[in-house]
């Protein structure tokens, strides 16, 4: 096989790791490659420009008194940090305390209930509905008097499902003020469905809401490792204590470019669509179930999915085993390529499967 992917050795294929396959925006490779030469300084006037452009799409203020790099304020909405893992990090140490619950459905990414745990925080998993969507009332159900923390990853991990504005909406309204509940919106860029919660509105009207996204998906800067956080000023003030330090130059500058070229992102949508129509098709062909996702990637059932996981593997294909991972019998989750990676997966899973 001689394919060539975007950032990868010839002859791989990597279909596991949610990656962009389109790359970065011309912009920000232009815009890195520009900063490059002044890196010897620690000042970067686009630590602040990059805050602006983030209170801008998502409807908060920005904080006028980051007027210097590197200065923190009581009134930030907005925390930036080396990848969104990292701030969700940040967040468990500063909310999570031993004996407390962390509720989050099962199967889903899984990272914050790990951190509660470390801290000494119990995680409670509810389960997906049939459809492998949220079951919100399940999980207002398990709230209790220890319960502090309800996890959301909209679309979900490893599923693709959505959970509606409406839907997120009440479910918020009902829980008591001390639940604060954690988005987690790292495919939000790739949604279509309208009726997807939108994040940064429930941030704006409640107090207790954090949402958390990263520039890894959408943005195709996942080498760069960005990620940030949004919240209400007191929220984001006791986040800012558990969480130090500061991306790099290069990085804010990726960021910044990155934002200035928002059609970069529809055409990762585009892409992502596009890809999966393909996966779909196949899998209708051979008679195989699959979950239609709105993120960047979809589970599909191939009966021994150890097996043809190890297969695609041999032909230097490489997914991820759902049933290993997440314990979804039969599953494999792929992600989205260009059309000639997604053709090359269909075209290995109809010759392992035929």
């Amino acid at each position: 096989m001689n394919h060539q992917s975007v950032g990868l050795p010839p002859g791989i294929v990597r279909l596991s790791r949610n990656e962009n396959p389109l790359g970065p925006s011309p912009g920000v490779i232009e815009a890195v490659k520009s900063r490059s030469d002044q890196i010897n300084r620690y000042e970067d006037p686009d630590h602040i420009d990059l805050f602006r452009k983030l209170a801008e799409l998502h409807g908060v203020p920005h904080d006028e008194k980051l007027s210097l790099p590197g200065l923190d304020s009581e009134d930030a909405w907005i925390r930036v940090g080396d990848g969104a893992e990292h701030l969700m990090h940040a967040i468990a140490r500063a909310f999570l305390s031993a004996g407390d619950e962390v509720i989050e459905p099962h199967p889903a990414f899984g990272l914050m209930v790990r951190y509660g745990e470390d801290i000494g925080a119990r995680s409670v998993r509810t389960t997906l509905t049939p459809r492998y969507e949220y079951d919100l009332d399940a999980m207002a159900a398990a709230v209790n008097e220890r319960t502090r923390m309800a996890v959301i990853t909209n679309p979900n991990n490893p599923t693709g499902t959505v959970v509606t504005h409406d839907a997120l909406s009440r479910f918020v309204e009902e829980l008591p003020d001390r639940v604060i509940v954690l988005l987690d919106e790292a495919y939000i860029d790739l949604v279509e469905d309208g009726a997807c919660a939108d994040g940064s509105a429930l941030v704006r009207a409640h107090e207790n809401v954090l949402l958390v996204r990263t520039f890894s998906k959408g943005y195709g800067l996942a080498g760069f490792r960005l990620g940030y956080a949004v919240g209400q000023p007191h929220m984001m003030a006791r986040v800012r204590q558990y969480h130090g330090g500061s991306p790099s130059a290069l990085v804010l500058t990726a960021a910044c470019a990155a934002l200035d070229d928002p059609d970069h992102v529809v055409r990762s949508r585009e892409a992502a669509t596009a890809s999966k129509s393909i996966y779909y098709e196949a899998c209708d062909a051979l008679g195989l179930a699959y979950v239609r996702s709105e993120a960047a990637f979809v589970l599909i059932d191939v009966g021994d999915a150890k097996a043809v996981a190890q297969a695609l593997a041999e032909r230097h294909i490489i997914v991820i085993n759902a049933e290993a991972s997440w314990g979804i019998p039969g599953m494999i989750r792929v992600s989205y390529g260009n059309e000639a990676e997604s053709r090359i997966f269909t075209g290995a899973l109809r010759d392992i499967l035929g």
